[in-house]
């Protein structure tokens, strides 16, 4: 019984015998199969040929574009699988008298080799493409120290995905050429936009000191990897600067090092510490400069480089801190780390307003105490792991006032910083051996805050003139007067 004509037409469909089909078959009623431009002998060991035409394609060059440079891969590099069962399977039908492909076939069979691009197998090298090809596109900046404009850099990206489709169909195709798929994402400020910009007026500024020692080697390197990635940036008049759009994520992979941070109100260790020095740093100098405060946190517990109230907190993704460009000129941020100072400016075309910072400490709020039981310590040993540092609500006050008229505006903002628990290591382990001592400890001073601080720069002032009462919180000892548990003699803000 003849099979149905549907059937055969969608064999023939499939195999891709296309109108050689229609021809009447060889005299021995066998046809002439090719695979590709590959005769098979249907007589012979089907299966070492299908390995053998796999073979033959897999070790195949091609000539792969990278960005305009020629590099040749094989087919087998670049991922490519050839069911081999499945084109046995084929040759065996074609083989076999009684089969439907013969009955579709005539006297020529030409069949195409089951292909495929396994992912897992060019991924590797299309990782190391991206390695080498991918960059961010960079805007147009200035130069901090000459103004010049540093032209803007476009950015790239190997469109891993785009890629695998265009091997896939050269594959499929038979072609030995084929071009690495990139995806070009342009600069948002060009060098155009910034020709003729003045940024020759300070309009803010601000510095905090950092330690350049061996022991903070990693968060000194931190400093300087987020400056860099600061440093003569420009904002065009309504753009706010996004810390983490421009710093990005704290990574190993963004160049960051593992180094102290605050989290919980604690010190620990975590990628990226001394971002939010920097940050601060940032905040200080847009503040005196005038410029809206977008979005700022306060840190879970004071920081012993920057006054109360001017300290900015960041953690990527989520903590973030912004501030608008709200002039009607272009303004331009510097940062530079060196000589154990952060220094950070705000440039631009004119500096009109008297900026003042305003603090007044309004309540202290004790810190408390715990010890912890630590084996590796010997019996009775207590070693201070965590000094207490005192929470704290404060008021600030930003004031503007335009010398020559002496009209002044002002905005008020309530802070709070919770206090920080006081730690003791307290050891369980066996007695201390002759001549034994213990390790140092958290080695911080009393936490002081002056509480009344104002300071002000601007036109008509040669720095920053700063008037501060120590008052109660800002003498030493004063911790321990108001009931807190002492540690040592107390350190200055």
């Amino acid at each position: 019984m003849r099979r149905p004509r549907r059937l055969l037409l969608a064999l023939v469909l499939a195999l891709g015998l296309g109108p050689a089909a229609s021809r009447p078959a060889n005299a021995n009623g066998a046809p002439a199969v090719r695979v590709g431009d590959r005769p098979v002998d249907l007589h012979g060991d089907l299966a070492a040929q299908a390995a053998a035409l796999a073979e033959r394609l897999l070790d195949t060059p091609v000539q792969v574009d990278v960005l305009g440079r020629p590099v040749e891969r094989s087919w087998r590099e670049l991922g490519a699988r050839v069911d081999v069962e499945r084109l046995e399977g084929w040759l065996q039908q074609a083989a076999d008298p009684s089969s439907p492909m013969r009955e579709a076939a005539g006297a020529r069979l030409p069949l195409r080799l089951p292909v495929e691009v396994d992912p897992a197998g060019v991924m590797p090298w299309l990782r190391e493409l991206k390695r080498e090809i991918d960059r961010p596109a960079k805007d147009a900046t200035l130069d901090p120290e000459t103004g010049a404009v540093v032209p803007e850099q476009e950015g790239r990206v190997v469109d891993a995905w785009g890629t695998l489709e265009a091997l896939d169909a050269a594959l499929r195709a038979g072609e030995d050429q084929l071009a690495v798929v990139i995806e070009r994402r342009p600069a948002r400020r060009t060098r155009a936009e910034l020709e003729g910009v003045d940024v020759s007026t300070v309009l803010g500024t601000f510095q905090t000191p950092y330690n350049g020692s061996g022991d903070a080697a990693d968060r000194t390197h931190n400093l300087r990897v987020a400056a860099r990635k600061v440093d003569g940036l420009v904002l065009m008049p309504g753009e706010v600067f996004d810390f983490n759009e421009v710093v990005g994520e704290r990574s190993l992979a963004n160049g960051f090092k593992p180094a102290p941070v605050i989290a919980g109100g604690e010190l620990v260790d975590g990628v990226g510490g001394g971002a939010c020095q920097i940050a601060g740093t940032l905040h200080a100098a847009a503040f005196f400069g005038g410029l809206e405060i977008v979005e700022r946190n306060p840190h879970s517990r004071p920081s012993s480089y920057i006054k109360l109230g001017l300290d900015a907190a960041v953690a990527w993704p989520n903590l973030n801190f912004r501030f608008r460009n709200d002039r009607s000129f272009p303004v331009m941020v510097r940062l530079v780390v060196e000589g154990g100072w952060v220094r950070g400016e705000i440039r631009g075309a004119a500096r009109t307003d008297q900026v003042s910072f305003v603090r007044r400490i309004d309540e202290a709020i004790p810190y408390e105490e715990r010890e912890n039981e630590d084996p590796r310590l010997p019996a009775g040993v207590r070693v201070l792991a965590q000094r207490g540092v005192p929470g704290f609500r404060v008021t600030v006050w930003r004031i503007r006032r335009d010398p020559e008229t002496n009209q002044a505006r002002s905005t008020r903002d309530e802070v709070s910083y919770p206090p920080t628990t006081q730690i003791w290591r307290v050891g369980t382990g066996a007695p201390a051996p002759s001549g034994y001592e213990p390790p140092e400890g958290d080695t911080h001073g009393e936490y002081r805050a002056d509480e009344y601080l104002e300071s002000t720069q601007g036109p008509g002032i040669e720095g920053t003139e700063t008037v501060r009462r120590a008052g109660r919180t800002g003498s030493p000892g004063w911790t321990v007067r108001a009931g807190m548990p002492p540690v040592e003699e107390p350190d200055a803000e």
